[in-house]
Order: structure tokens, then C-alpha cells, then sequence
């Protein structure tokens, strides 16, 4: 019999309070009933799996229910039901999940039939108690597919993940952010997390995956996509969670070498001299220590790839690039009795790439990386009858370190966006930058789960408590000390101004700009600095046109550029960065999470209502705290109701917020007050000099500061779903899903939004009921005013919004009868007026991006509409199988760009200007935002194989892998500039699918 739940056990999971380290594991809910359909209480049910060291036996209660929890995840549990005077039930291969639970129903005969019932038909497909959506990935289903061998492409496989593009490996899902402003790309979100067997392994900086690991070690990657309880994290993409395997009983373990080279690829149609190869080989082993006490697994993989690189140009070979990788891994897991349970794990993952694959970068931009690092982990479980408990601690520690291939500075030429420019005219010197970045994490956790019932049904009741921390060390230097912007020698002589660089004149502006004369900003901070230059008399006599003792923006317009002295590469001076200062800095932030949910189940009926506390504080470089951002609450509720009472049919309501935590790439921001030190500078010809006009990090002036009304970015899920079971080992599931995010991020001007005068100087009125105006009290600035900042970083006004809304249909065929299938569409639609994530843009630099300014509002960049995606495979009894995938998407939505500045892609502006809230300005064109449809696709990937069994006690495996079969080489990426750049013109061709591919394929298991 189950114990009723007291108030002191909701207290005590409410104290303990959570982690990743819960959701690795699964649960098995049984109903154990009589022939009469009576339950039967004192059953005794088990649980074992050759699989994993977990074992599980417990009683029925009252109900004849009971509920085996803490399971690790795998595909052959034995569940053994037995009570005296009644016969026995066994169920064989039972799945279970991470994060999930598996219900079955025993029906026990009376001992008068005495053999045992081995159940070996169909076993439940639909978990009636979640609303939970996405998939687990098993190795019976990537082994039989093409795939890329990574578990980056598995995700490819989930209903909803978009394609990525170039390799990227990031895939967005739902309302994660599909395109980012810088370079103008696509395909690649940065709002997924990544973890192995609990480790956290999201690179904290950038919001991508941080780490690679051998996928022959994989025993299940578990994707969550939506309807998330509170014992997840939450996030506006995906949840990968890898499960690897634990060893056996016996000793297993397998021998691979995979290869692919240019020999086995077609005809590349946009490059022609382009070539490949990869060789890819690993050795696994497990096995015992003790037997059914203490098993191992190990594996090793060296990872070898050469790609050449074309120029866009002229098709010529730019250069080749070669990345090695060494990936290891170790794991021991210790029974040390049938209720504790102990693991440690180690995985290293050390890169040398010598240059990048991408062929935007000339070879004179080109720089190697050295990456990867090493990262442990080690968690103890321990079931006491009703309650089961789980410590864990895990460091992960990755470096990024990139060294120029040319030792020069960097100097980009600029051109005007209506002239023909090759990538090598615009790409001079190096790329100017020598860095050395050591990102990780360390997190320590503690997990509970308590089963209870009550008059009014069960509970499943889970708590827990998580504290991370997670650092940026970074050691940045300039090639010779400096970084140049010019323009083209091809314009000595013609005297440019600066409105027609950035565009303010009305023309069509310069392909590059790093000062713009309608960004007060940088206005505001030259005249700052002007006042106490020493040449400033000289200046104002050349520029002071209204003779006032400032430039205006209009005057700033009016500069000329001629001079070509000092410049590295004999271009025409227009700005630089100078660094007058390097060293190194380390930046920090902390997490405290706790979360309690309670899984309520009352005859048809599973509510899961739960709260997930999180609290994020960040610290400078110099340990200060730069900002505390409080505890925020996130309320998770699902509703699901088992429709016929047969648990083969679900419907479900969830409703949950999801907080999107401020990467450490603001933190840097924020908190970079000592080591490198830059200085941002305009040329004058009056003087024949630079002139700063900001200063970025040491300790005079602060980069960024956290507002104190700053807020955490959330997302509001809403989905309604359905799921059955179809019979024959099939299901079909439904879901329609809503996502609303706000409390967007953003870095201000540090006037413009507050300062009445700036802002009514910049042609803003006060009194317009469009008034764009924020004032000092919406950031939570008191009397004393906002602090010497370069920007402040804060929450954008209520009016900015991204809305999300979808439908998916998913159609599953588990393996039986020989073979397996997974099929899935999603539509979807997305509106928004900020792309900002984490990675803050310019909507609170400049008012004509603000979110409430004239055609900043429309389609989301990044939306993929229409996504079709299916896999199958079919084996034959002599061991040859056959599988294959096919994906689809609409076109990737992307924004219509004019200029580029500070590498970020700018919506394009109306040529003329146009009255809004008293601003006279050039706003942004009503056919930018969300306005070019990057061309559709479709890929279809086939795989045949022979799996030769030898002698019972080895299978070798042959393969032969046919990537892109139709050898569809459409443009998966258009350039999106209207003047062209890097050696593509708009509409072009940027990112292409790439040819039809062989891989061949061979390894043996034993």
C-alpha cells in the first residue's frame, strides 16, 4: 500500500526543490487486475533490463496499481507480475523513455492455470498522463537510416525540426529564433539546449550545442519539443538529452570505418572544382566488472575531414580545409544494492580545424580553430520504498580558441551597394583577431520523487533543486592593433561624403558601414569626446556649420573622405578600431532553480500542475555582480484525459511558460571592465587623424548595464492535443500549438529613449500619440539618473511581441513485423516586430527600427511554413535491409537587407523620408521585414545494407549510404542584400544543397 501524502512530504520536495537529472530517467505505471477485472492489491511487479544495471520490484496498492520509477531508458525491460494463489504475467521488450512513462495492464489468472502468461503482443504506445511532445530516438531506428552520424542530425528525424543550412547543426523548432540579422543567416537557432546524460553542454555564449561525442555509444536521444512539465528547463526550441549506454552482463562491443571521398560525390553544378572526403572510424567496448554489480562501456572515435573551399567569385580553389577529432568517452555504473545505484561518466572531444568551410571568408579571412574539452559527470540514486532520490554533479569546460591564418589587420573595404565588388576586393588583410575562449559550466543537483494516494486519486509528486555556474574566460588580441572599415581605393580621389556611406543622403549607401550620422549614439558620443580633444577648435571650424559648438548628425553628413595615409592596404580611411588595451578577463553567472509538480491521476483523468523557480545573477570580470535578476516563476499545467478508459487514446490541454535565461555573451557585455580595451574611431580629413567616439570595455567606461527594470524573456505555450494508438505497433498524433514570446531583450541608446531633450533634438515629439518616448522611469533609473554606460541593456517597450502558432501531425511505426516508420507535417506561421535574442540588434539604437516604428512589424524571419519530413526501413530475414528519409520544407522566410553594419544585415529603408510620431526619417521599406522567401527544397536519402550474422556471436554490418539521390543541388540560402556582397548578387545563390553523396559503411559487433 501506497502512504497518503502528507503535508510534510509536499514541504520537504518544496525545500528540496531541479535539474535535467529526473528527466533522464522513466517511469512503467502497471494495473494489475483480476480475470473479473477486480485489481489486485500485494502483487508483486518487476522490472530488468540487460541494458542497464536498474532494477526495480514493487508492491500494488489498494487499487492493484503501482508505479516503477527512476528506470533507466531502454528497449527490452522485462516486467514479471506475480500473486500468490493467481498465476503470473511476463511482459517482454517493453520501452521505456526518459522523461516519459510506460503504462501496462497485467490481468492475472487464478492458480488453477498455472503457466505463466508471457505477453507478447503489442505494448502501449500513448503515455495518457502527458501532454508532452517529441520524440525518442532509438539506435533501432538511426541504424537503419542515412544520417549524418552526429546526433546534431538525428534531430533532423523529430516532427517540427527545421532543416539546418551549411552544416550549421543548430536546427530551430517552434518559436525558436530561425535567422539572425548577423550575416544575414538562416537555419541556425540559438535557443536549444543540449545535454549528455544530464550535462549540460550548450555552449553559454552563443546558445548552440557545445560538444560531440561518438554516436555509437548513444542508447536513446530524447527530443522534447513542447508541452514541457516543470522538472525541464524551458526553452523556445528544442531538448536534446543523449542517454548513452551503460556495458552488460557480457562483453560487447563493435569496430567501425566509415568513408567517403570525392570520388563518391556527383558533379558539384555551382562549384565545380569542389572536393570532399572523410574518413570516420571507432571502437566500442563493455561489459562487466561484477557481474549484475558493476558494468563499463567505453569508445574512442578519431574523426578526419577534408572539404576545398570556392570562390564565389570564379569558381577557383580559395583553399582546403582539414578538422580532426578525437572523441572519447568512459562510463562505469555501480549497483551497490538493488535500491543504489551509481555512475561516472568522462567525455573529451578535442578539434583541429585548420581554416572554415565557409566560402563567404577569402582565404585572406580565413583562421584556424582549435575546440573541444573535456567535461564528467557522476550521479547517485537510491529508491526508499515511496520515494526516490537522485545527486548529481557535472562539469563541462569547452575551448574556442582561433588563430588568423594571416597576421595582418583586418581592413574591410567598403563599395557602393550598386557596384560589381569581388569577395577579395572587399576582404583585405587578416581577420585581425587572435582568441583564445574557454566556456563551461559546473551544476550540482538534487532530484526527489514521492508516490502518494489519496481518496481523490494518485500522485506523483517530484521536486528538486539545481545550482550552476557557468563562466566565459576570454583572452582577445588585434593583429597589429587595430581593425580598419575603409572605403575602396577605386573612389580616390571623388571625395565621399558620409551620407552617402550610410545611406542618409537617399542613395543607396555603401556595402559596409560602421558610423552612421542619423545614429545619435554616435553623435552623441564623438561630441563627448570632442570636447576635450585637443584639435577640437580646428574640427568645429570645419564642420560646425551652424556654428553652435556640436556636429550634428546633418553636419557629420557632410564629410569628406580623401586620405589614403596610414592605411594598411592603401584604402581610403573611414573608421577604425583601436586597441589600447589586451589582456584576459573572466566573466561568470549563477543559477538557482527549484521546481515541485504533482502528476494527479483520477479515473480518466492526469493533471500535471507545477511551478519551476529560477533566479540568474551575473558577475563581472571583476567579480562585482553586475545584475541580479530576481526569482522568476514559471507556471507548467496539463491536462490529459484517457478517452475510451483503454489507454490507447489522449486528449490533451497544456498550458506553460518557458524563461529564456541572458546568455554570458551579455554578461561579457556588461561585464567587461578590464583586459582588451577598444577604441572606436572616425577619420577627419580636417586634421588628418582619428577621432574615438566610444570606448568599449576597461573599467572607465562600462559597455553595457543591466537597467534595474530589466526583465527575463519568456515564452507562453498553449497546446491542445490528441494521440492514438492505432494498433499494430502505430500511432497518430495531433497538435495544435500557440506561443507568445515578451519581455524581449535589447541594448538602448543611453539618451535617446531617456533624455527628452535628445530625443525632441532628434525630431521627436512628446506629445504624438505614436511617441516613441520612454523616459528614465521605464528602465527603473532612479533620481540619481542612469550610470556612465556606452548602452544600457533592458526589456523592449509591451508593444514588442513574436507570435508563433502551429499545427503538427505525426504519424509513428515502431519496429515490429520487420519494419519501422516515422512521418510528420508541420505548418506554421509566425508575426513579429524584434528579432533580438540574446544577441542584441539595433532595435534600440535607432528609433526606425524601434518595434513600434512604421513596417517593423510582419512575417518572423526564420519561419519555415509548410515541413514535411519521413523515414522508414525494412528488413529482410537473409539480413539485407533497406531505409530511407525524405525532407521538404517551404523556404526559409528571411528580412530584405540594405546595408550591412557592424555585420548585421539592415532591413532596407524607403528611399525617401516620411513623417511618423513628428520624426522626420527614412524608415524601414514595407517590403523588408519577413519579405524574401528563400527557394523550397526536398531531399531524399536512401540507405541499403547486409547484416551478416556469424556464427551467433558476431554481426558484421555493410552499408552503402546515397545522400541527396535526386541529386537536388537547389539554393538553400539566396543573398538577401539588395546591393549584393561577399561575391554574390541579390537573389543569388549563397548556401547550396549539396551534391549526391556515397558513404560506404562497415562494422563489427560482437
Amino acid at each position: 500500500m501506497r502512504r497518503t501524502l502528507t503535508f510534510a512530504a509536499l514541504a520537504f520536495l518544496l525545500a528540496a526543490g531541479a535539474a535535467f537529472g529526473q528527466a533522464q530517467r522513466g517511469t512503467i505505471s502497471i494495473q494489475v487486475q483480476a480475470d473479473d477485472g477486480s485489481a489486485l492489491p500485494g502483487a508483486t511487479v518487476s522490472a530488468a533490463s540487460d541494458q542497464t544495471l536498474t532494477r526495480r520490484t514493487v508492491i500494488t496498492g489498494s487499487d492493484g496499481s503501482a508505479t516503477l520509477v527512476g528506470l533507466d531508458p531502454a528497449t527490452n525491460y522485462v516486467v514479471e507480475v506475480s500473486l500468490e494463489s493467481f498465476g503470473t504475467a511476463r511482459f517482454e521488450n517493453v520501452l521505456v523513455k526518459a522523461g516519459q512513462s510506460t503504462p501496462l495492464q497485467a490481468q492475472l489468472s487464478l492458480a488453477t492455470i498455472s503457466e505463466e502468461v508471457v505477453v507478447t503482443g503489442e505494448l502501449p504506445l500513448v503515455d495518457i498522463t502527458s501532454a508532452q511532445t517529441g520524440e525518442d530516438i532509438t539506435l533501432q531506428l538511426t541504424e537503419a537510416l542515412p544520417t549524418a552520424r552526429s546526433y546534431q542530425d538525428y534531430l533532423q528525424l523529430v516532427p517540427g525540426v527545421q532543416a539546418t543550412i551549411d552544416g550549421e547543426g543548430n536546427p530551430a523548432s517552434r518559436s525558436g529564433i530561425n535567422y539572425r540579422d548577423v550575416l544575414g543567416e538562416v537555419g541556425r537557432s540559438t535557443d536549444n539546449f543540449y545535454y549528455f546524460d544530464g550535462i549540460n553542454v550548450t555552449d553559454n555564449v552563443t546558445g548552440t550545442f557545445g560538444a560531440n561525442l561518438n554516436t555509437e555509444i548513444i542508447q536513446e536521444q530524447s527530443v522534447l519539443t513542447g508541452g514541457i512539465p516543470a522538472e525541464f528547463v524551458g526553452a523556445p526550441g528544442l531538448i536534446s538529452n543523449v542517454v548513452t549506454k551503460s556495458g552488460g552482463n557480457d562483453f560487447s562491443g563493435s569496430v567501425n570505418y566509415y568513408f567517403q571521398d570525392d570520388s563518391l560525390v556527383d558533379d558539384n553544378e555551382h562549384f565545380a572544382n569542389q572536393s570532399f572526403s572523410r574518413f570516420d572510424t571507432a571502437v566500442t567496448l563493455g561489459g562487466p566488472l561484477v557481474r549484475d554489480k558493476a558494468w563499463f562501456y567505453a569508445s574512442y572515435r578519431l574523426l578526419e575531414r577534408e572539404d576545398d573551399v570556392i570562390s564565389p567569385d570564379d569558381n577557383s580553389l580559395l583553399r582546403s580545409v582539414t578538422n580532426e577529432s578525437d572523441q572519447g568517452f568512459a562510463k562505469l555504473t555501480w549497483a551497490i544494492t538493488d535500491q543504489d545505484l551509481f555512475s561516472g561518466l568522462f567525455l573529451s572531444d578535442p578539434s583541429d580545424i585548420s581554416g572554415r568551410r565557409d566560402n563567404n571568408l577569402s582565404n585572406a579571412r580565413d583562421f584556424a580553430r582549435e575546440q573541444g574539452g573535456e567535461r564528467f559527470s557522476l550521479n547517485y540514486n537510491r529508491v526508499f520504498s515511496n520515494l526516490f532520490v537522485e545527486l548529481g554533479y557535472s562539469d563541462h569546460e569547452g575551448d574556442l580558441n582561433d588563430t588568423p591564418t594571416i597576421l595582418e589587420a583586418e581592413n574591410t573595404a567598403s563599395f557602393r551597394n550598386t557596384d560589381v565588388f569581388r569577395q577579395s576586393d572587399e576582404q583585405l588583410g587578416g581577420d585581425g583577431d587572435l582568441d583564445l575562449d574557454t566556456r563551461g559550466n559546473e551544476l550540482t543537483r538534487l532530484s526527489v520523487e514521492w508516490l502518494g494516494d489519496s481518496s481523490f486519486g494518485d500522485h506523483n509528486v517530484k521536486g528538486g533543486y539545481e545550482f550552476g555556474e557557468s563562466f566565459l574566460f576570454e583572452d582577445e588580441r588585434f593583429v597589429d592593433g587595430a581593425q580598419y572599415v575603409s572605403l575602396s581605393s577605386r573612389y580616390t580621389g571623388q571625395g565621399i561624403r558620409l551620407g552617402q556611406i550610410d545611406g542618409t543622403d537617399g542613395g543607396g549607401g555603401f556595402s559596409t558601414t560602421s558610423f552612421v550620422s542619423d545614429n545619435q549614439d554616435n553623435v552623441n558620443g564623438l561630441n563627448n569626446f570632442l570636447a576635450t580633444h585637443p584639435r577640437r577648435g580646428e574640427i568645429l571650424a570645419a564642420h560646425d556649420l551652424d556654428g553652435n559648438g556640436i556636429l550634428s548628425g546633418d553636419e557629420l553628413a557632410q564629410m569628406q573622405f580623401f586620405s589614403t595615409a596610414g592605411n594598411p592596404h592603401g584604402q581610403i580611411n573611414y573608421t577604425r578600431d583601436l586597441e589600447t588595451a589586451s589582456g584576459q578577463r573572466t566573466m561568470t553567472s549563477e543559477v538557482n532553480a527549484a521546481y515541485v509538480q504533482d502528476l494527479w491521476q483520477w479515473n480518466r483523468w492526469s493533471i500535471n500542475l507545477g511551478v519551476r523557480a529560477e533566479r540568474f545573477e551575473h558577475f563581472a570580470s571583476t567579480g562585482a555582480r553586475v545584475h541580479d535578476f530576481g526569482w522568476e516563476y514559471a507556471p507548467r499545467l496539463s491536462v490529459a484525459y484517457d478517452l475510451r478508459g483503454d489507454g490507447r487514446q489522449r486528449l490533451s490541454l497544456y498550458y506553460g511558460r518557458y524563461y529564456d535565461a541572458i546568455r554570458n555573451n551579455m554578461t561579457a557585455f556588461a561585464g567587461s571592465l578590464n583586459g582588451q580595451q577598444v577604441e572606436e574611431q572616425l577619420w577627419f580629413e580636417s586634421i588628418g587623424e582619428y577621432v574615438t567616439y566610444r570606448e568599449r570595455g576597461g573599467p572607465t567606461t562600462q559597455n553595457g548595464f543591466f537597467a534595474p527594470n530589466i526583465r527575463t524573456p519568456y515564452t507562453d505555450e498553449l497546446q491542445l492535443g490528441y494521440k492514438q494508438d492505432l494498433g499494430n505497433n502505430m500511432s497518430f498524433e495531433a497538435n495544435v500549438i500557440r506561443r507568445e514570446t515578451s519581455d524581449i531583450m535589447e541594448d538602448f541608446s543611453p539618451t535617446l529613449y531617456t533624455d527628452a531633450a535628445d530625443y525632441i533634438a532628434h525630431g521627436g515629439d512628446l506629445s504624438d500619440p505614436n511617441s516613441l518616448f520612454l523616459g528614465e522611469d521605464y528602465f527603473g533609473f532612479g533620481a540619481a539618473g542612469q550610470p556612465q554606460a556606452n548602452f544600457f541593456i533592458s526589456t523592449l517597450p509591451p508593444e514588442a511581441f513574436r507570435e508563433w502558432t502551429g499545427v503538427e501531425l505525426v504519424l509513428r511505426k515502431r519496429y515490429s513485423d520487420n519494419w519501422q516508420a516515422l512521418a510528420s507535417y508541420n505548418y506554421a506561421d509566425a508575426e513579429g516586430n524584434t528579432n533580438s535574442d540574446g544577441l542584441a540588434d539595433f532595435g534600440g539604437d535607432v528609433l526606425w527600427l524601434d518595434p513600434r516604428a512604421p513596417n517593423v512589424e510582419g512575417t518572423q524571419p526564420g519561419l519555415v511554413e509548410h515541413l514535411f519530413k519521413v523515414a522508414a526501413s525494412y528488413d529482410w530475414d537473409n539480413g539485407f535491409q533497406v531505409g530511407g528519409a525524405y525532407r521538404y520544407n517551404s523556404g526559409v522566410v528571411a528580412n530584405v537587407s540594405g546595408q550591412v553594419a557592424f555585420d548585421r544585415h539592415i532591413p532596407q529603408r524607403v528611399s525617401s523620408s516620411f513623417e511618423f510620431a513628428g520624426i522626420n526619417d527614412r524608415w524601414i521599406d514595407a517590403s523588408s521585414v519577413g519579405q524574401y522567401e528563400n527557394p523550397s527544397y526536398g531531399i531524399l536519402d536512401l540507405r541499403a545494407a547486409y547484416l551478416w550474422d556469424i556464427n551467433g556471436r558476431m554481426t558484421a554490418d555493410f552499408f552503402l549510404d546515397i545522400f541527396n539521390v535526386l541529386d537536388e543541388q537547389e539554393a538553400a540560402r539566396e543573398q538577401t542584400l539588395v546591393g549584393g556582397g561577399s561575391g554574390f548578387q541579390f537573389g543569388q545563390g549563397v548556401v547550396f544543397n549539396d551534391p549526391r553523396r556515397y558513404f560506404l559503411g562497415a562494422r563489427l559487433r560482437f
